[in-house]
């Protein structure tokens, strides 16, 4: 699926650049080949096993993508389960094997559930790695600095917030 030198994308790790392709062994005793993924902004490397599922890993979105991310960050946001434990592992298996625009959908969601009831503990915490890794993406594409990423993005978040708004007054 990846060859070596393509950007990719970890939805808890963020971007980065599969540098090999390697058979390894990872203490089951069983030999798998695996992506060796340099994630220079976590300042780690990431092995990711080549077979399917690849615990989300994904080709860098394109710009026609971003264009619709916009779209998507400025839309009404969609009710999350109320049950913590639920919501959390929903959240979670969709960004696993999702896209940017199902990354995009958890976060207006998350940021709009912010606004009603509190993000703490683990919430918080997903949501701000899911945030973080959104803004480095767009960054990427867009050809922009992380800081520009992060403005447009909570720009377009304020959008989605003022619909909200507007459908209770």
């Amino acid at each position: 699926m990846f060859n070596t030198g393509d950007r990719v994308v970890h939805p808890q790790h963020g971007v980065g650049e599969v540098v090999n392709l390697e058979e390894r062994e990872f203490g089951s005793g069983v030999t798998r080949r695996y992506y060796e993924v340099s994630i220079p902004s976590a300042g780690c490397t990431l092995w990711a096993p080549c077979d399917p599922p690849s615990f989300g890993l994904r080709k860098l979105a394109g710009r026609e993508e971003i264009d619709e991310c916009r779209v998507v960050l400025a839309s009404r946001p969609s009710s999350l389960m109320e049950d913590a434990r639920a919501r959390q592992s929903n959240l979670v298996e969709r960004l696993r094997h999702g896209t940017i625009r199902v990354q995009c959908e958890i976060v207006r969601d998350l940021y709009a559930y912010g606004e009603h009831k509190s993000l703490y503990g683990t919430i918080a915490g997903f949501y701000r790695v899911t945030k973080d890794v959104l803004c480095e993406e767009w960054a990427a594409v867009e050809g922009v600095t992380l800081q520009e990423a992060a403005q447009e993005i909570a720009s377009l978040l304020e959008k989605s917030r003022s619909i909200v708004n507007k459908s209770r007054a």
